[in-house]
């Protein structure tokens, strides 16, 4: 099921994350997860500061099991999160927004995890480097986004639990300048956040 996803540049991101931030203080239940900046999303479920290294071991298995998938993985948020990194030239041709077969095979390596909601909350950004225009980048970040998701809701058979972001080129990671740099902008991140689920399981193992 294609879902709608727009860019957003990170001015405004940062000026919704404000107004979100009190909306979420003052609403309960949480906040709808796909009307939210990817900052909160990646941010919630909070853990609490006793539990955050007994989650951060149980997180630890996830990031050291897709590394051995072959995947560019690593704990943020205190280990607490499994971030997953793809150049954009691993799923895509240049200018593209059709996945590449090579980028399907790709992918389905991550369909195992992707639907364990009851373990995950997935959050997903793709990026581009600043060649061409602001309206080009937002473009394309979102079609691809919309490529992938689109993949993991056909993959599982019904829609994607996936949360999708085109951030277009706000967030480079490198200096846009030189070939090796903008292809390092040019990714795509998943974010594997743990449930409250994963959380509570973790607590009680420790």
């Amino acid at each position: 099921m294609k879902r709608s996803i727009m860019a957003v540049s990170r001015p405004l991101i940062a000026a919704l994350g404000m107004i979100l931030s009190v909306a979420v203080f003052a609403a309960e239940p949480a906040e709808d997860p796909y009307s939210v900046n990817i900052e909160q999303n990646i941010a919630t479920p909070e853990v609490n500061p006793k539990h955050s290294e007994a989650v951060a071991n149980a997180m630890g298995l996830l990031t050291r099991t897709l590394k051995q998938a072959g995947f560019e993985a690593q704990g943020v948020r205190k280990g607490e999160v499994t971030m997953v990194t793809i150049p954009c030239r691993s799923l895509f041709g240049a200018n593209s927004t059709s996945l590449k077969d090579g980028g399907k095979q790709i992918l389905a390596k991550l369909v195992p995890y992707i639907k364990r909601d009851d373990k995950y909350k997935v959050v997903m950004a793709v990026h581009s480097d600043d060649t061409g225009d602001e309206i080009y980048a937002e473009r394309i970040t979102a079609d691809r986004v919309n490529a992938i998701d689109e993949y993991f809701a056909h993959a599982l058979g019904g829609e994607s639990p996936v949360i999708p972001y085109g951030l277009g080129y706000d967030e480079p990671v490198a200096p846009n300048t030189g070939v090796a740099n903008r292809e390092k902008n040019r990714r795509v991140e998943i974010y594997f956040v743990p449930t409250k689920d994963f959380i509570d399981k973790a607590r009680k193992k420790k």
